[in-house]
């Protein structure tokens, strides 16, 4: 195993910081219909896990960043598609919810 050196320990450990970050929170824009501010963090997040420099590479969790990364996308792509396809049942919901006030 090749010894790491101070700086490149604090560097990798910020990147497994990074990666698991990304991984939360990806997972965590799931919990409310319209995650999309977590869903970002998570895609910066993944994305500075996943950067080659400072060096050390990321090697361990690297899998975290890039399902964390992964879900960001899926979701930032997702809650706008569903809201521009069902349009017209959502202004319905809207609607309904105003008259019961």
């Amino acid at each position: 195993m090749r010894e790491i050196s101070s700086n490149e320990g604090i560097v990798l450990g910020q990147k497994y910081a990074y990666a698991t970050a990304a991984l939360m929170v990806g997972i965590a824009s799931y919990i409310q219909l319209l995650g999309v501010e977590r869903a970002l963090l998570a895609i910066i997040f993944a994305c500075l896990a996943l950067r080659p420099t400072p060096a050390p590479r990321l090697e361990d969790r690297r899998l975290w960043a890039g399902v964390g990364l992964a879900l960001g996308v899926v979701m930032l792509v997702l809650v706008p598609t569903l809201v521009i396809v069902k349009f017209d049942a959502l202004r319905e919901v809207i609607t309904a919810l105003q008259k019961l006030q």
